[in-house]
């Protein structure tokens, strides 16, 4: 029997070496990376909806942007509605944001988009502080169709008489918004405008457009916001591209005069492959980058929170965003229809005391979001599968790290580089943890950190540090 227990013992053992040989990670701070900004989300089309649930909006509130009882998203895009043809009926439910101008002979109307308001202030009550507006159609009737969810087979939509309106509506919305006490830091006056998504009696506002054409709204858009003097706070975000490579050619296709109204590149990632190439574009023309838009479609497994986390992994290793922007937070879900919506918690949009059902992918996100901070580096590991973020103010390290394999897996994470005094550790996975606190079992040898991590997981490690430097 002894026998027996020393052949296990070494066989374990055995296993154990080989599995770690295969996944060693070290964290390198000499390697520092972009200065991250935040997690965030855009508030059409669920806001549109939420704002007007006062049974429920406080606590969905909480859930999104409060950092101790949830996401505390704190960078928001804000959607300046169209507003559609009032004898039109086609729009997804929420979809049919209100514009403030409703025909060409009317005022502007400031009390339309009450819901969408009220979660944008309620936002920014709970820490939101990054702030931009963005367009995904004009109203109805600068457009050739005469609809705001897009042309005719797909075509340009904007009428090339109202490119001056158009401008001058955007930007009246960012001087109203500024003179309520709030400041949009970007205007995008685009939204996947080379995609042919968009089209007349589609289900939510849309609009095409070619390259020279948002050219010239970015230069008109840009003299808008010099004229009303906007533009030292409020400068263009563009062009929320939906796949990456195709921001990358309707940058190369936009002169300089239209970029220097530019301070921030945008770009949605449900596809492409780029990523390098787009973070040195940026680099180059001197523009802030943003990862603008992901969804994905919710599951009731940890498949969701694993596709979540590798898209997060992607882009923050290679395209190298400051800030990192969730679609639809919120999503319709009627009779709890997990599986065809794109939320991170599911609701019944047409019912005003919906209850809130948070996904496994709601906490396979907040496995970054509530660790990750504004103002913290992200740095150098060598895992493909680990995300590094370190802040020398607060004296903290973190370390998301997402097992997709189906299988328990060992890892050594080399953290001899810091002076670790204590540290936490998170994890979110199939097996009923939806980021629960793991308990203390680990020690740190010889400055290495060796633990099981379970199949389809994301484990976040929260270290405290001794002194805020590190080994050169």
């Amino acid at each position: 029997m002894e026998g027996f227990k020393i052949r296990l013992l070494l066989t374990v053992c055995i296993f154990l070496s080989i599995v770690n040989a295969n996944r060693t990670v070290f964290i390198n701070p000499n390697n520092p990376w972009q200065v991250f900004e935040g997690w965030g989300t855009s508030l059409c089309w669920w806001a549109n909806m939420f704002g007007g649930f006062p049974d429920v909006r406080d606590k969905a509130l909480d859930l999104v942007f409060d950092l101790n009882k949830g996401l505390g998203l704190n960078v928001i895009r804000y959607n300046i509605g169209g507003g559609d043809d009032p004898s039109h009926h086609h729009m997804r439910i929420g979809g049919n944001v209100p514009g403030f101008l409703p025909c060409k002979t009317c005022s502007y109307n400031w009390t339309s988009d009450a819901n969408q308001r009220w979660v944008l202030f309620a936002a920014k009550e709970r820490g939101a502080d990054i702030f931009e507006a963005f367009s995904n159609s004009p109203p109805y009737w600068m457009t050739n169709s005469g609809c705001s969810s897009g042309g005719h087979l797909f075509s340009n939509n904007l009428n090339s008489n109202y490119y001056d309106a158009y401008a001058d509506y955007l930007t009246e919305v960012v001087k109203w918004y500024k003179e309520q006490g709030l400041t949009f830091r970007t205007l995008e006056p685009f939204n996947e405008p080379t995609e042919r998504y968009w089209k007349y009696f589609g289900y939510q506002e849309g609009c095409s457009y070619i390259c020279s054409v948002m050219n010239i709204i970015t230069k008109k858009v840009g003299e808008y916001l010099n004229k009303k003097g906007l533009s030292n706070e409020t400068s263009i975000s563009a062009f929320d591209e939906h796949i990456i490579d195709e921001e990358i050619y309707t940058e190369s296709c936009i002169d300089n005069d239209a970029k220097s109204y530019i301070g921030q590149y945008n770009t949605h990632a449900y596809g492409g492959t780029q990523r390098m190439q787009l973070f040195n574009i940026s680099k180059q023309d001197n523009k802030r980058l943003w990862m603008s838009e992901l969804g994905l479609y919710s599951s009731k497994n940890m498949s969701t929170s694993i596709n979540l986390s590798e898209a997060i992994l992607n882009d923050m290793r290679n395209l190298k965003p400051v800030a990192w922007i969730y679609w639809q937070v919120i999503e319709h879900a009627p009779n709890g229809n997990d599986g065809n919506d794109w939320g991170l918690i599911g609701a019944d949009f047409s019912n005003s005391t919906t209850s809130l059902d948070k996904r496994l992918s709601f906490y396979g996100f907040a496995q970054y979001t509530k660790f990750i901070r504004p103002g913290y580096q992200i740095i150098s590991s060598n895992d493909n599968d680990t995300l590094a973020a370190f802040d020398a103010n607060s004296k903290t390290l973190v370390l998301v790290c997402t097992n997709k394999k189906h299988i328990s897996d060992v890892w050594k994470i080399n953290v001899s580089m810091f002076n670790i005094s204590s540290f936490t550790a998170f994890r979110t996975s199939n097996n009923n943890e939806t980021l629960n606190l793991l308990p203390n079992i680990w020690n740190i040898t010889g400055g290495i950190l060796t633990y099981l991590s379970p199949a389809n997981s994301i484990t976040t490690w929260n270290f405290s540090l001794a002194i805020a430097n590190f080994t050169q």
